[in-house]
């Protein structure tokens, strides 16, 4: 589910659709770990190679799952006109800490005194809809705010406890700065 709603792609191939994953090289140990998780139904390696965007070469990594059932049940839910969205009933899917973390891993920054989730291509009424699923499954408040004329997600510094909690575990050690905001990385530095 986290990977679905942050940087995960589904797309039909014939009767059923497959999951896409692709991160930047920078985040090649990310992409191994989610190859690690969808070993059983992927047969593919890992696809390390240059692309360009605008007039920029950038390295990425990927990997496609093979077509699965489970993967069309989820597209239709989340691509009923070929665009990603929220599913009304997202508070319904939205339960598991693991998801929870690994749509901060793919999403999440840390802010100057809070945590965000980069929301961007979700209408703000399908934001609020994630937000209402946070705190109803986790217990986590949230707002909204506006970034770059789009609608994110935002953790203030008094919800941040009770998200390094509910996400504990679930967090590689990689990510655990996202956790972290500006404001706090000056007091850790501070001799």
């Amino acid at each position: 589910m986290g990977t679905i709603l942050g940087d995960g792609g589904i797309r039909m191939k014939g009767r059923n659709a497959r999951l896409h994953i692709k991160h930047s090289t920078n985040q090649l140990s990310y992409v191994e770990y989610k190859r690690r998780i969808f070993g059983s139904i992927t047969s593919m390696n890992i696809y390390v190679f240059t692309q360009k965007v605008g007039k920029t070469d950038y390295s990425f990594a990927e990997f496609v799952t093979l077509t699965h059932p489970v993967f069309t049940f989820y597209y239709r839910l989340f691509y009923p006109n070929s665009k990603k969205i929220v599913p009304k009933k997202i508070i319904d899917l939205l339960k598991d800490p693991l998801s929870l973390a690994v749509w901060i891993m793919d999403d999440g920054s840390a802010e100057f005194a809070g945590v965000s989730i980069q929301t961007h291509s979700f209408a703000k009424t399908q934001v609020n809809l994630l937000r209402k699923a946070i705190k109803h499954n986790f217990e986590i408040d949230s707002g909204a705010r506006r970034n770059k004329g789009k609608w994110i997600i935002y953790f203030p510094k008094r919800s941040l406890p009770r998200l390094r909690l509910v996400l504990g575990k679930h967090i590689l050690s990689e990510f655990k700065y996202k956790l972290t905001p500006y404001s706090e990385r000056k007091k850790l530095k501070t001799p």
